[in-house]
């Protein structure tokens, strides 16, 4: 499928005018349908479309990758903005999430009207060619990140945060597929991994989102790069929770495969 990629919200900010916060917000274009991954940290994501000419107010749906409020903090905003759209995520995502003591889940729940949200469990193709993963299954332990990270559940009892929430979103066509994670906290290997069996034989052309090893032992590092060179991907688009020290890693190991995939960047 052809589809155009526009980075609304990241880390990291190169273009006039145009902010970035520690966030991240996708807006994807297919020949019928404007989507949105995620809602960054704040309205930022609104104001930076404005500046990009892209009207918010025309995408069907809103995937969200998981609870954490750098992803969803624009979320109450959007939903005034946009009176159309269908939210798609894990219903787990509602569930207070901490890092360390530090609350650090969705806000505002309570004004969100529940008939716009569409919550899904299996392997789901919200529209032709986009296909939503929200069940990754972990085969490296080592690669993931859940350190420090804590879900209280419905008991009041809070337990380590495994993200049972997150999803991830594949782009196929007949010829090859995308990947988009946001942080990929349960493993980029096993995020690719888990969609390469559900389309095995198709090469994958782009890899695109946040890894989570900023500041992580280069040990981390490694885990995804040695699978990375059995299994590379066309392109490698790293930002947000990969980190900018990471992205030097990538870019010595993997050259012109690799770009950094910073605010206002179209792909």
């Amino acid at each position: 499928m052809n589809y155009k990629i526009t980075t609304l919200v990241e880390n990291c900010v190169y273009g006039r005018k145009l902010q970035a916060e520690h966030g991240l917000s996708l807006y994807i274009e297919t020949a019928e349908h404007k989507l949105l991954f995620d809602t960054g940290a704040s309205d930022l994501f609104i104001s930076n479309a404005r500046l990009l000419h892209i009207d918010l107010r025309e995408v069907d749906y809103l995937i969200l990758s998981h609870g954490h409020s750098d992803h969803t903090g624009g979320l109450r905003h959007f939903l005034e903005l946009n009176t159309i759209a269908t939210v798609v995520c894990k219903r787990s995502i509602f569930l207070p999430k901490f890092k360390d003591d530090r609350e650090n889940g969705i806000k505002h729940t309570e004004t969100f009207d529940l008939s716009r949200f569409r919550f899904i469990d299996q392997r789901t193709e919200l529209l032709p060619g986009v296909v939503l993963f929200p069940s990754i299954k972990i085969e490296d332990k080592e690669d993931t990140h859940f350190e420090r990270f804590f879900v209280q559940q419905d008991d009041g009892n809070k337990i380590p945060d495994t993200f049972e929430d997150e999803l991830a979103v594949a782009l196929v066509s007949d010829e090859s597929f995308s990947v988009l994670s946001a942080c990929s906290h349960r493993g980029i290997t096993n995020i690719l991994r888990t969609i390469r069996n559900a389309f095995s034989g198709l090469p994958c052309e782009l890899l695109l989102g946040g890894f989570h090893i900023h500041n992580a032992e280069e040990q981390k590092y490694h885990v995804i790069s040695d699978y990375l060179q059995r299994y590379m991907p066309r392109q490698i688009g790293v930002c947000h929770c990969t980190g900018v020290d990471k992205y030097a890693f990538f870019c010595k190991d993997f050259g012109d495969r690799i770009f950094y995939n910073h605010t206002g960047r179209v792909i």
